[in-house]
């Protein structure tokens, strides 16, 4: 319970102007990889820049996009910020590296990942 009650802070405070649900709604992520291929969170945005981390298929931490302003209330608007902070532009949203913040107990990690290894899921 403890270490849930840390990470719900932590995605909270990504954002500003925060309302009291900070932590409810959309806005958070899980990783949509098989069990041999775990998503790489990378140092910056391309597959050749060092990977900080993996996050394996079966793992539980909170993935959040890096992005300012109030969580997205509704699946459109976390759209409409994907498609405002990943790069690069020119790109289908799917082929696009998105900033993101991984709460795991007391560490975070942040990195980018590719957005079509990801699927929304609503924060805890």
């Amino acid at each position: 319970m403890k270490h849930a009650v840390f990470a719900a802070a932590l995605v909270g405070s990504l954002f500003t102007a925060l309302p009291a649900n900070a932590t409810s709604g959309w806005g958070c992520y899980r990783a949509n990889v098989g069990p041999s291929d775990p998503l790489k969170v990378r140092e910056g945005p391309s597959a050749n820049t060092p990977a900080l981390t993996s996050i394996h298929w079966n793992s539980s931490p909170i993935v959040a996009l890096a992005a300012k302003g109030p969580p997205p209330d509704t699946l459109f608007e976390a759209h409409q910020r994907e498609f405002a902070t990943c790069t690069p532009s020119n790109l289908p949203l799917g082929a696009r590296w998105c900033p993101v913040s991984l709460f795991d107990g007391d560490s975070v990690i942040t990195g980018y990942v590719k957005r079509r290894f990801l699927d929304h899921s609503e924060c805890p």
